[in-house]
């Protein structure tokens, strides 16, 4: 079964909204490349903050979580052109 498509602006809009109105975070399923080319995939994370100017150097930070929003790894600083697949949807430009 071939994935859906999202807009990369699209995408971008959802992952800026980091908090439902009840406080609780929202999840995604992500699958990207990292800085040294290994796939990565996770089925739940959130957004989080990097120490430097995320939107000039067009990278996002994400956090894998479990389902109870548990922080399982570390924060992995992604590049948006990194990303391949958001919530199940093929990111296209």
């Amino acid at each position: 079964m071939a994935a859906t498509v999202i807009k990369q602006r699209v995408m971008l809009d959802e992952m800026d909204i980091r908090r439902l109105p009840n406080g609780s975070r929202i999840l995604f399923s992500i699958k990207f490349v990292t800085q040294s080319g290994e796939l990565r995939y996770f089925p739940l994370a959130y957004v989080c903050g990097l120490p430097w100017d995320v939107k000039s150097s067009r990278m996002r930070g994400i956090q894998p979580c479990d389902k109870f929003e548990n922080a399982t790894d570390h924060v992995y600083p992604v590049g948006i052109d990194n990303i391949i697949l958001y919530n199940n949807m093929q990111v296209m430009l």
